[in-house]
């Protein structure tokens, strides 16, 4: 029999070829197999507050946001949900449990007054939210259709919103729903007109402008919001002035923004695109050197007398003048996001920092943040109702940091803390149930360790949190930081938001 042909070189290298193609195939077939397993594993509910919506707090001291004063030790009673006593002698019914406040400071539940609200929010940011002290949150933006795999729409948010008062959910209450924004200057006042009939239609609250938006655009647009007594919110965007957007009646504007360029003596010309060619750091440059101050003043009479409401979000700012510090590049709250987040969010600070390079650069932006606070400042003083707002990636965190951002600006505590709370239901028109904690009102509160009347820092020190009257104690606080930590490491998690985002046609605007 003849002896067995030696294989060749040839021959092994195809046999090795063949089976890397075959470990590779596997290997690819498998990571499908975990993609899709991710994507169609179910998404866990955060852990909820306890059932009973009736108890008695006793031993509290209550924050009066109103007067800014924190009161002796009482008692508040609530039933199914409300407030209905409050008194060191109300005792509670038969089979009552009883909340033992420990001479802490109860106040009204905080409201996060700029925020974006995402499919995978229930996991990852409300639980952040409410284990912040945030019962109520304003979304920015819904989605430009009926539907969307990345951003939460408002059927969602409607939705939601009733599990958490019905405490089959964690979430805070939305308090206002406004529109995708208005930005693209090619469309046409007709196309404004229409769309905006469809978001009302869809059930939204307000209609947001953005940035690019045409001036003839923005007035038809003004005038849809009225007709369909709708607010108009947002920006203002670049080619309309202030006074203008005022007499339209905008509702509020966005971020600090506003009034560092209105305050520019060169405004008119940045509006008209005649420093468009300028490098963004002298053009930074200039618009602090060039404040003008009766023309500031004029745009801040203004406001107060169309009663329009500021919203500055420093916050973003503050991410803006510290684009390159490495400790806020290692913030250890930013465990806290997921994977496309925490991209995102690092992706915008290099873009900062590349766009204003340097120390120069650096200089810039931190004047730029600084007058951002000294403006807003001028603005509160002058009685132009000022909101606490996030608009950032870890907001639920961030909230505590804009409030002490605007007592760095010259707000006291009590300033700020009825901004987060009754100045808030203000806006929205529920301060008859929302903003204080008196009877009548529904039990959102916040319980303190410590006075925030003496430190805005002490916000932070959250014993206890009520929705509704159900209690999140500080152990199950915790428990929800931890579920949300663990939520923004999950592979299947990271999978949804990147197939959402791939699917959604928001994903471009992000």
């Amino acid at each position: 029999m003849p002896a067995a042909k030696e294989a060749g070189p040839t021959t092994a290298l195809r046999r090795r070829l063949r089976v890397a193609l075959r470990a590779g195939m596997i290997c690819v077939a498998g990571g499908l197999a975990l993609c899709v397993l991710c994507l169609w594993w179910p998404s866990p509910s955060a852990p909820l507050p306890e059932a009973a919506n009736s108890r008695l707090i006793v031993n509290a001291r209550i924050i009066d946001v109103r007067l800014g004063s924190a009161g002796s030790p009482t008692h508040v009673l609530v039933e199914a949900g409300r407030i209905v006593q409050v008194g060191p002698a109300v005792k509670a019914g038969a089979g009552v449990p009883v909340f033992d406040a420990a001479g802490g400071y109860l106040l009204p539940g905080f409201w996060d007054m700029h925020t974006h609200a995402f499919q995978l929010s229930p996991q990852l940011h409300f639980p952040v939210s409410v284990a912040n002290g945030i019962t109520g949150t304003r979304d920015m933006m819904d989605c430009p259709q009926d539907r969307d795999s990345l951003i939460a729409c408002v059927a969602d948010k409607r939705r939601w919103t009733r599990l958490a008062d019905t405490g089959r959910m964690t979430a805070p209450r939305f308090v206002e729903v406004a529109s995708f924004y208005f930005e693209d200057p090619a469309m046409t006042p007709a196309q404004a007109a229409a769309r905006a009939a469809v978001y009302r239609a869809r059930g939204v609250d307000a209609l947001k402008v953005y940035n690019k938006v045409a001036p003839a655009t923005y007035l038809r647009l003004a005038a849809e919001a009225r007709r369909l007594d709708m607010p108009l919110v947002g920006h203002l965007p670049k080619a309309v002035r202030l006074d203008d957007a005022l007499q339209q009646g905008q509702h509020s504007f966005e971020h600090a923004h506003l009034l560092a360029r209105h305050c520019f003596r060169d405004a008119d010309h940045w509006r008209s695109g005649a420093l468009d060619q300028l490098d963004p750091i002298e053009l930074t440059e200039r618009m602090v050197a060039g404040y003008d101050a009766a023309a500031c003043q004029r745009g801040i009479d203004a406001m107060r007398a169309a009663g329009s409401w500021w919203v500055p979000t420093h916050v973003t700012r503050e991410e803006d003048a510290r684009a390159t510090d490495p400790s806020f590049l290692d913030d250890p709250r930013l465990a806290y996001l997921d994977p496309l987040s925490r991209w995102a969010y690092k992706d915008d600070l290099a873009a900062t920092a590349a766009r204003y390079p340097g120390p120069r650069g650096h200089a810039a932006l931190n004047r730029y943040f600084d007058h951002g606070l000294a403006l807003t400042a001028a603005a509160y003083r002058a009685g132009v109702p000022v909101l606490v707002g996030t608009d950032t990636a870890i907001g639920g965190f961030r909230f505590h940091d804009e409030m002490a951002l605007l007592v760095r600006a010259g707000l006291s505590p009590a300033d700020v803390l009825r901004a987060a709370t009754l100045d808030a239901a203000r806006y929205a028109g529920k301060e008859h149930e929302h903003g204080s904690v008196e009877v009548g009102m529904l039990a959102d509160l916040v319980l303190l360790d410590a006075n925030p009347l003496e430190d805005i820092a002490h916000t932070r020190r959250i014993q206890a949190v009520f929705m509704g009257g159900r209690l999140h104690d500080r152990k199950h606080l915790d428990d929800l930081l931890a579920f949300a930590r663990a939520q923004a490491r999950s592979p299947a998690v990271a999978a949804k938001l990147v197939w959402g985002f791939l699917r959604s046609p928001v994903s471009a605007e992000l």
